[in-house]
């Protein structure tokens, strides 16, 4: 027996002998030795049981009062543009808006998004709204369109320039000319200067939000800076850019369907190079694109002799190797399959209907003779 239960025990047994009870036998773990646990447990318990009930008294009192701390009461003053950029997440969308002053904190506006499925639709763009708004109003204002602060415009692959000047001056009343005076000083804006001393097929379509007050050098700016991202993200060499966008330019404009782009890439290195029956001697590509180019005719047209005999550095009837340069602007599709095209022995393809674009490609004249009289066929079926 320790020391310490010999000292409990005589204090029991004096406090039993001064109320005039008599002790009876000691217990192996009983007496007052056996409520010290028990006593201990309930103090811990009241004091849980004590700090539940204040902490709960505190969360009630406290926690709307500090949800309203962190956001502002709105409606909001002034006005401010905001930019969501492409993949931006609910956190992401806002941190920018306490950033530019629209929201007080992150959290709220966080939490309503979260609980928003409608959230998930807001677009990349430039929106107008107010500073110091309420999480939700900041959230209702960028999921309307009226509150989208630029002029969307949406530039289609295979375009050229001539034809994006009238798209983007329609949607945003910068002159054509202005873009043509721009244009024309093509290295001013970073492009490497080229043997076709020209902006084209270096500008990447797509759908760009433009602010009010860009300017056609700003406009330039934001898409020449998208297709140098795009270049440099699929690391082709600086010195290879023209090359690259020329040869994707033609496989853009020769035909419709993606998966044919990399099988007329692959014609045409065939071509360049002599491949199969050519016997090693580069045979000219003469692609009809490139006529329609230097013609300034759209669509799927035909070439005369004429348009042919014209005398061009796009001629490619007249003039060994690739033109001079790209023809059109090309898209991510048409520079994939410019980097890594299949393997083949290609020389030929004619499009065998041109409603569909369904293309046939042909490694021998005997087989692409075959090809262009079924395209006579069906020609002849639609009168």
């Amino acid at each position: 027996m320790s020391d310490e239960d010999v000292f409990l025990d005589d204090i029991v047994e004096e406090q039993d002998h001064g109320r005039g009870h008599r002790r009876g036998p000691r217990r192996s773990g009983g007496g007052v030795r056996s409520l010290i646990p028990v006593l201990l447990v309930l103090l811990v318990l009241g004091g849980l049981a004590f700090g539940g009930v204040k902490g709960y008294q505190w969360l009630t009192s406290n926690v709307s009062v500090e949800a309203e701390e962190q956001d502002f009461p709105g409606p909001g003053t002034g006005e401010v543009v905001v930019e969501v950029a492409q993949g931006d997440t609910g956190t992401d969308i806002a941190g920018t808006l306490v950033e530019q002053g629209v929201i007080k904190s992150a959290g709220p506006f966080i939490t309503i998004f979260s609980n928003t499925p409608e959230a998930s639709s807001i677009e990349p763009g430039l929106y107008r709204l107010k500073k110091e708004m309420k999480s939700a109003d900041a959230l209702t204002t960028l999921l309307d369109p009226a509150s989208l602060a630029a002029h969307r415009v949406i530039v289609p692959e295979g375009l050229r320039v001539s034809q994006i000047w009238p798209v983007i001056s329609e949607a945003t009343d910068i002159p054509v000319e202005e873009f043509e005076a721009a244009a024309a000083d093509y290295t001013s804006f970073g492009i490497p200067e080229n043997p076709a001393k020209s902006l084209e097929g270096y500008l990447w379509p797509g759908r760009y939000d433009i602010p009010e007050d860009a300017t056609a050098e700003d406009v330039i700016t934001m898409m020449w800076t998208r297709m140098e991202e795009e270049l440099t993200k699929r690391e082709i060499p600086e010195d290879q850019w023209h090359r690259t966008l020329t040869i994707a330019s033609l496989a853009e404009m020769e035909v419709r369907n993606a998966e044919d782009y990399g099988k007329v890439v692959r014609t045409i290195l065939n071509r360049l190079e002599g491949t199969g029956e050519a016997g090693g001697s580069p045979m000219p590509l003469q692609f009809d694109s490139t006529i329609h180019y230097l013609s300034g005719k759209s669509g799927a047209v035909g070439t005369t002799d004429a348009e042919r005999a014209t005398e061009s550095p796009y001629n490619t009837y007249l003039n060994p190797g690739l033109p001079i340069g790209p023809i059109a602007a090309p898209g991510g599709a048409t520079l994939d399959a410019t980097t890594n095209p299949p393997e083949g022995d290609w020389l030929y393809f004619v499009s065998v209907n041109t409603d569909t674009g369904e293309t046939k490609f042909a490694a021998t004249w005997d087989e692409h003779t075959k090809n262009v009289r079924e395209w006579q066929e069906w020609a002849e079926s639609k009168g």
